[in-house]
């Protein structure tokens, strides 16, 4: 790979006056460093007292965060009545991302998806659902009692996969079901796949309700010209990003950002404190005030030397011939991708995606995710060349056969059926009615008290509710064959299946 001229580091975003100034801070960040350097005599938890009390072989590595592991003490602020360091982080965030507020998430975005569906639904009103969301969503839409609407994703032609939801169905769906109070869906979608979030956002509001995003995969839309508007630039009413994905934030750590009058945002703030722990981490809150900065200071120039450099690793995948990319094609069912996922199709009977993550996992080259068709790579501005060179010298590896054999192409039906289930109980009813486990040939017609979830990437299959039906069975009789890991099961093997007795 040939090198890439770095440029001057220059902020992403120029805004109001000070603007620059202001994202240089680091206001909770800072104050944990300046508490440390008093040297306290800690009588408060955590137990380890900074760093003094751990084990000996972990303090070599764990040493110089330990002595930033707070607690709500003076001069800390505090994540559920925040008005101090923690206030002016998250103020500082929200004009970073360009929402009217943010929250900062220590739970994943698994519990700002949860609270945004407690703050809009009560329980028995509906919401509008995109089928392929998260189990996040799904899980809300439980503890809020909300019955959801589901709409089927377009899947895509090329890969095979579920993508974004069409303008017209979710139109469909709001004049169906006028007593709607919101419409979730997911852009982008764990391959990097998205819609024209602007046009979903004008058509979903002028039934006036809220337009709520899971942009998990999408803290770092809306940073670079490369990428794609973010949900807040594109009219969305609530956002909720993994800041620990595609951006560089810890772990676990992730943003809620809110603009406009459609959300009840006490609501909110009550389902969040349901949600979040008592005891909030700050070394997670701390990573989310330096991701924030390092967004606006420092990650395009990252970009700038990254992207070149995938474009390449791009067109040496072309000339494969056992091997595609997923991209933007005159039959796509989705409008934008994310040029940090790189989705590798096999396309060669001897190799299918496991076989493939075996190969780069050879080299040390871990994936996102492999299934029997695809492999995703997740790149980032902490992807480095020496990363994308080995990538290049795995797949080339691989021999070119002449008479290797085309793999069969998963058709778009297959996968859009795994959607199309009739819903015959809400699912906060089926998961509080009489269950029972039958054999999974005996369970034809039977009403689903479990979710079948294969992960990654998080998408239920069956949800509680659900009848099972001849294709579910069929589609989940080839996926036991496979590698595929499920969660939510009480049989993970799969020969029997959790249903309403």
């Amino acid at each position: 790979m040939k090198k890439v001229e770095k440029k001057d580091v220059k902020l992403v975003r120029e805004k109001s006056p000070g603007y620059g100034e202001r994202q240089r801070r680091a206001p909770l960040y800072e104050q944990l460093v300046k508490h440390a350097s008093r040297h306290p005599h800690p009588f408060h938890v955590p137990g380890h007292k900074m760093g003094h009390s751990f084990d000996q072989i972990g303090r070599e590595t764990f040493g110089p965060l330990l002595e930033l592991d707070m607690t709500e003490i003076t001069g800390m602020d505090d994540l559920h009545h925040p008005e101090g360091v923690i206030a002016e982080a998250q103020e500082l965030a929200a004009e970073a991302f360009g929402a009217e507020e943010t929250r900062f998430l220590i739970g994943g975005s698994t519990v700002g998806n949860m609270a945004l569906i407690m703050a809009v639904c009560r329980p028995g009103e509906k919401i509008l659902v995109q089928r392929n969301c998260h189990k996040s969503v799904f899980h809300g839409m439980m503890l809020a009692r909300a019955n959801p609407v589901y709409i089927v994703p377009a899947v895509d032609p090329a890969s095979g996969v579920a993508a974004g939801l069409r303008r017209e169905d979710v139109e469909r769906a709001l004049i169906a079901h006028p007593d709607a109070k919101a419409v979730f869906l997911t852009n982008p979608t764990y391959y990097g796949m998205g819609i024209d979030l602007a046009k979903m956002a004008a058509t979903v509001h002028r039934f006036g309700v809220p337009l709520l995003v899971d942009e998990a995969h999408g803290s770092h839309y809306g940073f670079h010209p490369a990428f794609p508007q973010s949900a807040m630039e594109s009219g969305a009413d609530a956002a909720v990003q993994s800041t620990h994905k595609m951006t560089t934030a810890l772990t676990m750590s992730s943003m809620l950002h809110v603009q406009g009058n459609r959300i009840d945002r006490e609501r909110l703030a009550r389902s969040l404190a349901l949600l979040q722990s008592s005891s909030p981490s700050y070394l997670l809150m701390a990573s989310l005030d330096l991701a924030r900065r390092h967004l606006v200071m420092e990650a395009a120039q990252e970009w700038d030397e990254l992207l070149p450099l995938l474009d390449e690793l791009r067109e040496a995948v072309r000339e494969l011939s056992w091997l595609e990319l997923a991209g933007i094609e005159s039959t796509s069912v989705y409008s934008t991708m994310d040029p940090l996922k790189l989705m590798l199709m096999p396309r060669a009977a001897d190799l299918d995606g496991f076989g493939l993550q075996q190969v780069l996992e050879d080299f040390r080259i871990y994936p996102e995710l492999a299934d029997t068709g695809h492999v995703l790579l997740a790149a980032s501005s902490g992807t480095r060349p020496a990363d994308i060179d080995q990538l290049l010298h795995a797949l080339t590896s691989i021999p070119e056969k002449p008479d290797r054999q085309p793999k069969r192409i998963l058709q778009p039906g297959i996968v859009s059926s795994s959607f199309l289930r009739e819903q015959a109980m809400p699912i906060h009813e089926a998961m509080d009615a009489p269950l029972v486990s039958v054999p999974l040939e005996q369970s034809l017609g039977r009403i689903a008290g479990e979710m079948i979830i294969p992960y990654p990437p998080g998408i239920p299959l069956l949800t509680p509710g659900e009848r099972i039906d001849e294709s579910f069975l069929a589609l989940l009789k080839e996926l036991r064959k496979s590698q595929v890991r499920f969660q939510g099961v009480r049989d993970s093997r799969l020969d029997s299946i959790v249903v309403v007795r």
